[in-house]
Formats: structure tokens, C-alpha cells, sequence
């Protein structure tokens, strides 16, 4: 690992000591001793193994690799603008679009741009209330003690974590919402209750997490009015790429000829949606491109050395 990686990492460590509010709450969230982190601040950087800059990077969301380009499509605006206006007015919403629209990535370069501006981000597995609060809680730097303590405990700290930094305006991003339990998901009502108008929080997920929070409401299944009420029964949707978008993408991650980049376009299964009362054709699945640019680059990359 090189210094300039290690001044990155030390980088993200101070900024997050800033948005979380102490060094302990910091090791906490990289599951490291106090005593690691004031040795990665203070240079005593021959007692810190490869592993252990590697585990606090990524606990921190340090990436090295810088390969592919995350571009400003009409999408990763409307993400942008949403998460802005959800910190800015202190909203409770949900953005449900289908799986590899660009969801995920917007969010977590969103979060990453403003790190140390209250913005906070959590990607879901498949947890209960408990392994999701626990989770949550090391993410934000609490402290849990241990199992024992109840699943409400847990709750409350994660609410007074959020009321204590309300005049930051502190927004919460649970990104893939949609694999939470049910009684996780309910824990949200909770967290409306005790935060009502301090902080913003975004639901986020696939095109289930609406099907599943109607079906709730339809079935009169437990919380799931409450859960729809407080995110205003409104569910925010992404339109997909256009092919400016597509041309955007493939131009900043190293394809430049036109007719490539049209070629990739057409083989990504385009279709049709209506933007701004205009039909418009757009991908859905960026994975898809992403796939079909690295394949051009190997392809061009062969043709080089031959």
C-alpha cells in the first residue's frame, strides 16, 4: 500500500471523526481498537498491518479502484436532487425503481460527496430488526455493548444519534430497503415519530419495495399504513438511460467513437418511456453497459496488440 492510499484512508478517517463526532465512535464503526486509529492519525504507521488500512478503508467506503466512471445522467440528477431536497426539508421518502437502473450508485456517490455533511448511508442484507439495528448502530459509530440489550435500546439510540445532529439536518439512505423484515421495516415508524421534521431519511430499493408496502396497506398487514403514511404515500421512480445518457457513460470510461457507443445502445435492449410527455427510448439495466463497455475495451485492447 502506498502513502498516498494511507493519506487517503487517514483522510477519511478525520472527516468522519468530524461526522460522527469522536474517534471512538469512529473505531466502533471500522470494528478496530481506539488505539488503531490513533495510530493511524498520529503516523505510527509501522504498528498498522496492510489488513488492518484495508479493513478501515473499507468500513470508511475508500475505493482504489478508479476504473469505472460514474456519469451525470438524467437519473443520477433526479437522485441528487431527491436526496438534497429530503436532507434540505427534513422528508421521509422512498425510490423504488427496478434492479440496476443506477439506483445504488447515485446513492453512494451522493453519500461519498458529502461525507462530513451529515449524509448517511446503509446498504441492506437480508437482516431482522436486531441484526439491522446492529448494523446500523456500528455503522453510525455506536456502541451496543452487547446482545443483550434490547432491540428497543438499540432504536432509541440509533433516534438520539439523529436528534442530537438535527441542526445539521442529518439525512439516513437505506439503500436496498426492499430485503429488510417486516418488523425492521416498521422500525421506521418509530424513527418518524421521534424525528419528525429533524432529519430525512430515503427508503430505497426495487421495484418490491412499493409492491410490498401496497400489498401490506391492501392486506392490512401490520404497520404498513403507518409505514406508507409517513413516506407520504409517494414512491419515487427513475426513467432509465437515454442514449445521450448512454453516449455520457461510454465516452467518460474510455469508448469515444459514435458508433460504438450507438452499437452499445441498440444491443442494451432499449425501450420505450414517457419523459417530460415525450416517448423516449432508455435502458434499464446499466449493469448490461457496463458489461458491454468493458467488452469493446478488451476488444480494442486486443486489436492494439495484435
Amino acid at each position: 500500500m502506498t502513502n498516498l492510499q494511507k493519506n487517503e484512508i487517514i483522510q477519511l478517517v478525520e472527516v468522519e471523526i468530524e461526522n460522527l463526532g469522536s474517534a471512538n465512535k469512529v473505531a466502533t464503526k471500522c470494528g478496530v481498537s481506539p488505539a488503531m486509529i490513533s495510530n493511524v492519525r498520529t503516523g505510527k504507521h509501522e504498528l498498522i498491518a496492510i489488513e488492518m488500512w484495508l479493513k478501515i478503508g473499507n468500513a470508511l467506503g475508500y475505493n482504489n479502484n478508479n476504473d469505472w466512471q460514474i456519469a451525470e445522467t438524467l437519473d443520477f440528477k433526479k437522485v441528487y436532487t431527491l436526496c438534497d431536497d429530503i436532507k434540505n426539508e427534513s422528508l421521509f421518502r422512498i425510490l423504488s425503481s427496478r434492479a440496476g437502473i443506477g439506483k445504488s450508485a447515485a446513492l453512494k456517490t451522493y453519500a461519498k460527496i458529502n461525507t462530513g455533511n451529515s449524509v448517511f448511508y446503509i446498504r441492506c442484507r437480508e437482516w431482522s430488526k436486531r441484526d439491522f439495528l446492529t448494523e446500523l448502530c456500528t455503522s453510525l459509530g455506536i456502541e451496543t455493548g452487547n446482545y443483550h440489550i434490547s432491540i428497543d435500546k438499540l432504536g432509541q439510540k440509533v433516534s438520539e444519534f439523529f436528534l442530537q445532529r438535527s441542526h445539521l439536518k442529518p439525512i439516513l439512505i437505506i439503500d436496498e430497503a426492499d430485503k429488510l423484515k417486516d418488523a425492521a421495516l416498521r422500525w421506521f415508524i418509530h424513527l418518524y415519530n421521534d424525528n419528525e421534521n429533524k432529519m430525512g431519511c430515503l427508503l430505497a430499493g426495487t421495484e418490491n419495495l412499493e409492491k410490498r408496502i401496497k400489498d401490506g396497506v391492501r392486506l392490512k398487514r401490520q404497520g404498513y399504513d403507518e409505514i406508507e403514511s409517513r413516506f407520504r404515500r409517494t414512491y419515487v421512480k427513475l426513467n432509465g438511460s437515454r442514449e445521450v445518457d448512454i453516449k455520457l457513460i461510454c465516452e467518460l470510461n474510455g469508448i469515444t467513437d459514435r458508433e460504438t457507443q450507438k452499437k452499445i445502445f441498440e444491443t442494451c435492449s432499449p425501450v420505450s418511456t414517457l419523459i417530460s410527455n415525450q416517448t423516449i427510448r432508455v435502458i434499464t439495466d446499466l449493469r448490461n453497459v457496463q458489461g458491454r463497455i468493458a467488452s469493446e475495451l478488451r476488444t480494442k485492447q486486443n486489436l492494439q496488440h495484435a
